[in-house]
């Protein structure tokens, strides 16, 4: 068994040169789409200097790697369509990605255009009752429930019209 070696710390490393920085950056963007606040992150984790850093970043997006629409509509489609979310927790993921909110907006805009959301929150209802009717629920379960999905990014008016409709018991002034 080889011995394990040990991380240095960003000080005990030596400075990396541009083209070994930007080599580096093209390396994490072949393996997964990055925001330029990621690279920018990573790189500076790295001890590049800010000025290198954006010209890394200018070239990276000149080249057409780094391109912060696509990776905003790649993480809405994978957080509705494969992970069931709602709208509001989709939104707060892109943003917490570093991207800028007119991204943000288009790719939900783009994205919820080919999203049935009745049919995802359906799903995601449809799994959280597991079998259950609505109308045997107690107000503990029912508030879980809606709790759950509210948490999920979907809104708790159309929640609890869902609820209603299945025959849940829930106050009208509850919204």
């Amino acid at each position: 068994m080889r011995p394990r070696k040990s991380r240095a710390s960003a000080a005990d490393r030596p400075p990396l040169s541009r083209a070994d920085a930007r080599a580096l950056a093209l390396g994490w963007l072949a393996l997964r789409e990055l925001s330029r606040a990621q690279v920018r992150q990573r790189l500076a984790r790295r001890g590049v200097e800010a000025a290198v850093i954006d010209g890394i970043i200018d070239d990276l997006v000149a080249l057409g790697a780094l391109d912060e629409a696509r990776l905003a509509r790649a993480a809405a489609r994978l957080e509705t369509t494969i992970k069931g979310r709602g709208p509001a927790r989709t939104r707060a993921r892109l943003k917490a990605l570093g991207l800028a909110a007119a991204t943000v907006e288009a790719a939900m805009a783009a994205t919820l255009e080919d999203v049935d959301l009745d049919a995802l929150l359906d799903r995601a209802l449809e799994k959280r009752l597991r079998g259950l009717t609505p109308g045997r629920l107690d107000p503990a379960a029912t508030r879980r429930i809606v709790s759950a999905l509210v948490r999920q990014g979907f809104a708790p008016g159309p929640v609890f019209a869902r609820l209603r409709k299945r025959g849940a018991e829930v106050p009208d002034d509850a919204e």
